[in-house]
């Protein structure tokens, strides 16, 4: 019965926060709906990092394939020059459909993400992070440089799609696709992290020795999850460049950057996808709010890094659940056979058994 009303307050709190989301846009200012749209996306990148912390792992390339994809998909999406016209080179674009354009840059940044993640087989730690900080800059001076791309110093412009027939010209319209991608991409993670392939991403993420003693390829998952994150990266920059109508400047995306996209799942919690979203909005939001006080996103950054290691490993996500989880305990519940990964041994003998049964979901 505990566990049932558990589920039934999880569901209505779903409810709850979609109705939230769904309803507030038709009061609020139009300055807001665009300011929170731009969160959005922000959040969308950072769900892509959370699955890569899932395997025990760091990216300081998040900001930089996120612009890898605002630029290219911008660029595959924006109008050739019509004949008769005068335009620079950097003012136009292939003339792509909008979903064949996203393709394009979702696949380039994923792409970028398995090659650097290749290079991960035996390395861990600090050195995947030096790797993937020479991916970002890398990207700075190879592709942000190129004025075809990022349109130059002022810019090219960058229509709003009309999908499936559907006009996103108004920012409204254009903050339900993003909502509608953030809510997919929630989903989607949430099947993964329930799904075999998701606790074998944990089980990495603990222990790689248990994890390859039950047939579970540490490498192969590393990949995996750097692929996801690129996927992740890829939609985010991909609905960049029309919510702005110009691409943002390549300063936006620069290696400082990649230190503000980690520090909203290390100020979250990598495993609360629901705080990931939380923080990421609220580090969208918090200089407009408190435009007065002058603070940057570097500024946020920092802090939340501080902050997300003075939390622990569970972020402010984990302990915002643990006070939940202690106040619903008014009664002893029976004994049931979770198995947590952070009291499983790998030398003892019930431990391959013990793992086996957590990857196939066996948790009665």
């Amino acid at each position: 019965m505990g566990k049932l009303e558990r589920l039934r307050g999880t569901q209505g709190a779903w409810i709850v926060a979609a109705a939230v989301a769904v309803l507030w846009v038709y009061v609020a200012p139009t300055y807001w709906i665009f300011t929170v749209t731009a969160a959005l996306l922000v959040a969308i990148s950072a769900l892509g990092l959370s699955v890569v912390g899932w395997v025990g792992e760091f990216s300081l390339a998040q900001a930089g394939l996120t612009g890898i994809a605002v630029y290219v998909g911008a660029y595959a999406y924006r109008p050739p020059a019509a004949h008769g016209t005068f335009h620079t080179t950097s003012q136009v674009g292939l003339g792509w459909p909008f979903l064949a354009a996203a393709a394009l840059a979702i696949g380039v940044v994923v792409l970028l993400s398995v090659v650097v993640s290749l290079a991960t087989s035996r390395l861990s730690g600090v050195y995947i992070m030096v790797l993937t900080l020479g991916l970002q800059m890398t990207i700075e001076r190879a592709a942000f440089t190129n004025e075809r791309l990022t349109g130059g110093i002022n810019g090219a412009f960058t229509p709003r799609p009309a999908v499936f027939g559907f006009s996103l010209g108004s920012d409204r319209a254009y903050y339900f696709l993003c909502l509608a991608a953030l809510g997919a991409g929630l989903f989607a993670l949430a099947r993964l992290r329930a799904s075999r392939a998701g606790r074998a991403l944990l089980l990495v993420g603990v222990d790689r020795q248990a994890a390859a003693s039950v047939g579970v390829s540490p490498w192969g998952y590393k990949i995996f999850a750097f692929a996801i994150a690129g996927f992740f990266a890829g939609v985010a920059g991909m609905l960049t460049g029309p919510l702005f109508g110009s691409p943002p400047s390549y300063v936006s995306y620069l290696a400082l950057m990649s230190l503000f996209y980690l520090a909203i799942p290390v100020l979250a919690g990598f495993r609360s996808l629901p705080a990931v979203v939380v923080v990421a909005v609220a580090f969208g939001l918090a200089p407009q709010a408190l435009e007065r006080l002058l603070i940057s996103p570097l500024l946020l950054g920092g802090l939340g890094l501080f902050a997300g290691t003075l939390a622990g490993p569970a972020g402010v996500g984990g302990l915002v659940s643990e006070l939940l989880r202690k106040r619903r305990r008014s009664r002893p519940e029976p004994a049931a056979t979770e198995i947590r990964l952070d009291t499983v041994e790998a030398d003892s003998e019930a431990a391959p058994r013990e793992l086996s049964t957590y990857l196939a979901g066996d948790e009665r």
